[in-house]
């Protein structure tokens, strides 16, 4: 009995940490460093100048320029609180979404290779 309580728990510990990651349909927990990667692979060159990502409750954030756009990258620090900011700020809600990472920006290249980070 001791034997499947045991295991009973780890099967539990292992469901409820596997919910709380921030990760793609093949596993992978997403980094800013996969953004801005992906955006420099297609040619964009991408700063490190920060965002004030505070401001919508984000834990972080990067700003750079697609041509004359700006691209924003926001990233949260659980979906909990991707989805209070959302409900506090109505404008977040039509933004792209993309695991604990929001994209702020009307440059429709730049959502697709935000869309295409996995």
């Amino acid at each position: 009995m001791k034997k499947i309580m045991y295991l009973l728990s780890i099967v539990v510990m292992a469901v409820l940490v596997g919910c709380g990651s921030t990760t793609s349909s093949v596993g992978k927990t997403l980094k800013m460093d996969d953004f801005t990667q992906a955006y420099t692979n297609a040619g964009v060159t991408v700063g490190t100048e920060k965002q004030a990502f505070s401001m919508v409750g984000a834990k972080d954030g990067v700003v750079f320029y697609m041509d004359v756009n700006p691209v924003k990258i926001y990233e949260f620090a659980s979906s909990k609180e991707l989805d209070k900011a959302k409900k506090d700020f109505s404008f977040i809600a039509d933004w792209p979404v993309n695991g604990l990472f929001a994209l702020e920006t009307t440059d429709a290249k730049a959502k697709e290779i935000f869309n295409s980070v996995k």
